[in-house]
């Protein structure tokens, strides 16, 4: 029964106890957690680490948590921080300051929706054009196109305000804008020198 309920019902069930509906949850959201995390750290012992330290942390509060918090943004809301604290502790000594953590992916063919085009070219180089993006830019599109989340939801994930996932997309698209006219002006051409 558990096995057909969405994360949210399964979600609501958890908090109020269903541990049946709690190992339907990780069994669920495990694989795209998964992923998120391993866009942070190349780590997968870390990544793995992360998310059952995630799962741990909310079986244990799972009294005080809220079920009007969407599941999905809070678990990779809590997964992204916990990398965060986790990258920072093992690689900060006395003399030297905190890294930046990345998120690192790469945008392939397989994973894009733009893999879909006919056009082979084409394809590539919007996925060029994607890896192009700063990192920040790159997550937000990543959790926007990829995970479907909403601009709040983003927010929540990233710990930045809405305005600030609507500016970053403003920026990537832009960005991609002006740099698709030269792509599409070059793929004319090369359709065109096939008729000379």
């Amino acid at each position: 029964m558990a096995a057909s309920l969405s994360e949210e019902e399964l979600w609501h069930l958890f908090i109020a106890g269903d541990s049946a509906a709690f190992e339907s949850l990780v069994d669920t959201t495990y694989a795209l957690m998964f992923q998120y995390g391993s866009k942070f750290t190349k780590n997968k012992d870390l990544v793995k680490d992360s998310i059952q330290d995630v799962f741990l942390n909310i079986w244990e509060k799972r009294q005080a948590l809220d079920q009007s918090i969407p599941a999905r943004p809070y678990l990779l809301s809590s997964l992204r921080r916990r990398i965060h604290r986790k990258v920072k502790y093992d690689f900060v000594d006395f003399h030297s300051e905190l890294p930046e953590v990345l998120f690192e992916t790469v945008f392939t063919i397989e994973d894009s929706l733009i893999a879909r085009e006919q056009n082979l070219y084409l394809t590539r180089k919007i996925t060029a054009l994607l890896n192009d993006l700063p990192e920040r830019q790159k997550e937000i599109v990543y959790l926007r196109f990829f995970q479907d989340l909403d601009r709040n939801e983003i927010a929540e994930v990233m710990q930045i305000t809405p305005q600030s996932v609507s500016n970053f997309l403003q920026k990537s698209f832009t960005q991609l804008r002006k740099n698709w006219l030269s792509i599409a002006y070059i793929s004319l051409m090369a359709v065109f020198s096939w008729f000379l």
